[in-house]
């Protein structure tokens, strides 16, 4: 009765997180997609060299091996003949669902209450890294290495040596910190007291990591070490920040207001996890860690996560503080938390009377999160959706510089799947496209300025709307092309901290996004399916 429980109850956090990605998932490709995905799928599809095709699974894209991001698209491609990202953001979260699975074994066969397990789900199902869930890259990197993590330090717990090793290499070539699987490791064999396989996992990792960085270029990366000798105090604090970035609650302040909550909470994670290193050393010193599984699982996965948020403190200032925070890594501060929250469970047997807060915080920390960024996630598609008309009809738009050599390379190589068949644009814009050329019936009192940079567009009669397509859009239209720039809700900027966005809507269209030329500039509103659409002027574009 009690597992049923459980299951009921996870099922919300669980349940509402696989429902918000099935609705806002759009199989279009974002930023660095390009190299891991299509460019990789239209290079196997030149080859038939067994040879090639085990080089391109493991040529580096950036900084990054992703053998595993790539095995999926290719299964994908290999049953439809298809590159679809929204598979590929399943596919991400399935792993998430794997690493979920082996905290759950864990714990129960360590017979920890099903009712203790519940802040778990809400912990990990919440939208605060909803950008490794919707964004195919982050999450075929960060979500198959936090899986063979888990799984690598629960067989080396288990004993099970050679298949640890295996999952240590899956962890080695998932991303580039999957090598710090090998470090976590020694850490479990350490404490195990087995050290004739730390010999041999000391072995296999020096050979994993040589094999992950040869042939690899840098990407500037020893500039870290001259911004830390500047500004040493951005990878001091930004530790504390990372660790607890599950408590960024205001996300659209300042990076210096909304950092405040999380580097305290992350000072008060790391002051616990002194208490659990002390209560470890006891307990390794009375010899009475070699068969707690359980407590050597969890000593494996939060030394990886230490090692992980020491580089990315030092590595990441360089590109500005707020990396600190961003939704593709908050993964990693979720499960900070859960491994807190497990150490205490398996350290304090006898004192359950903290678990009403835990599940009180787990609860908050999920419910703040559908608040904070429901919303976002909701307009983000909507603005992808723009940004993949312009791309399939002007080429740019999916994150690139118009005109850039980086927009000419994505044009050709999205161009070249449509022409293979390999890929298909989404078509959730036909009603708006129907009414931009049939509909004139669109209320609309636009103020329209020319700024340095762009033309600027404020429509104050159309703010924020809940409705899954609701939106309004600018359209210019010439006799050879039409160009589509989704309004944005203009952000809040009373006292509410936790209110996202104001009154109207508004766009800046970049001069260098339009070619020169007469266009019709007007505006489309989608809602419901349904669109009405309008002419406000005509623009010499210069």
């Amino acid at each position: 009765m009690r597992r049923i429980t459980f299951w009921l109850i996870a099922s919300l956090p669980i349940g509402l997180f696989l429902l918000i990605i099935a609705r806002y998932s759009l199989n279009v490709p974002w930023f660095d997609d390009f190299d891991p995905f299509p460019d990789f799928l239209r290079e196997w599809q030149r080859t038939n060299d067994i040879l090639t095709y085990i080089q391109l699974l493991f040529k580096p894209n950036n900084e990054h091996r992703m053998v595993f991001g790539k095995l999926a698209a290719l299964c994908y491609y290999w049953v439809t003949g298809q590159l679809n990202f929204t598979f590929l953001h399943w596919a991400g979260l399935c792993f998430t669902l794997g690493s979920f699975a082996i905290f759950i074994r864990v714990f129960r066969q360590n017979n920890i209450p099903w009712l203790y397990l519940l802040p778990f789900p809400f912990l990990l199902f919440q939208l605060q890294y909803h950008m490794t869930s919707l964004w195919a890259i982050t999450g075929l990197q960060h979500q198959p290495v936090i899986f063979f993590v888990c799984l690598t330090s629960y067989l080396l717990a288990q004993k099970q040596f050679m298949w640890a090793i295996l999952a240590g290499l899956c962890a080695n070539f998932a991303m580039s910190n999957g090598i710090f699987v090998w470090p976590a490791g020694c850490v479990i064999l350490f404490l195990q007291g087995n050290y004739r396989s730390l010999g041999l996992w000391v072995a296999a990792g020096a050979i994993g990591v040589f094999l992950y960085f040869y042939g690899m270029q840098t990407l500037n990366n020893e500039s870290s070490f001259g911004y830390f000798l500047q500004h040493p105090h951005e990878t001091f604090f930004g530790f504390f920040t990372f660790i607890g970035g599950l408590f960024d609650f205001f996300p659209d302040r300042n990076t210096v207001e909304r950092s405040v909550l999380p580097t305290l909470f992350g000072m008060l994670i790391a002051v616990w996890l002194v208490v659990v290193v002390i209560r470890l050393w006891k307990l390794y010193m009375k010899s009475a860690l070699i068969q707690h599984t359980a407590l050597l699982f969890m000593v494996g996965v939060s030394a990886y996560l230490l090692a992980n948020a020491v580089i990315i403190a030092f590595l990441r200032p360089r590109f500005g503080y707020f990396v600190m925070l961003v939704s593709n890594y908050k993964i990693y501060p979720a499960l900070f938390i859960m491994v807190s929250y497990g150490f205490y469970l398996l350290l304090f047997p006898t004192k359950r009377q903290w678990f009403r807060g835990a599940m009180g915080l787990s609860i908050g920390i999920w419910a703040i999160s559908l608040l904070n960024y429901w919303p976002a996630l909701s307009e983000r598609r909507k603005t992808l959706l723009a940004f993949a008309y312009n791309q399939q009809y002007n080429g740019f738009g999916l994150g690139l510089t118009p005109n850039s050599t980086a927009a000419i390379y994505v044009d050709t190589l999205m161009k070249y799947h449509v022409a293979n068949k390999t890929y298909r644009y989404p078509t959730n814009l036909e009603p708006a496209l129907e009414a931009i050329r049939t509909d004139r019936s669109l209320p609309i009192k636009p103020i329209i300025t020319k700024q340095a940079d762009g033309l600027a567009i404020y429509a104050d009669a159309y703010s924020f709307d809940t409705g899954f397509d609701a939106s309004l859009y600018a359209f210019l239209r010439s006799n050879q092309r039409d160009y589509l720039f989704k309004l944005e809700p203009n952000p809040y900027k009373g006292r509410n901290w936790l209110r996202q966005y104001g009154k109207g809507s508004s766009v800046v269209i970049p001069y260098t996004s339009v070619l020169p030329g007469t266009y019709r500039l007007g505006f489309v509103y989608l809602k419901n399916g349904r669109a009405k659409a309008t002419i406000a002027q005509t623009i010499d574009w210069k």
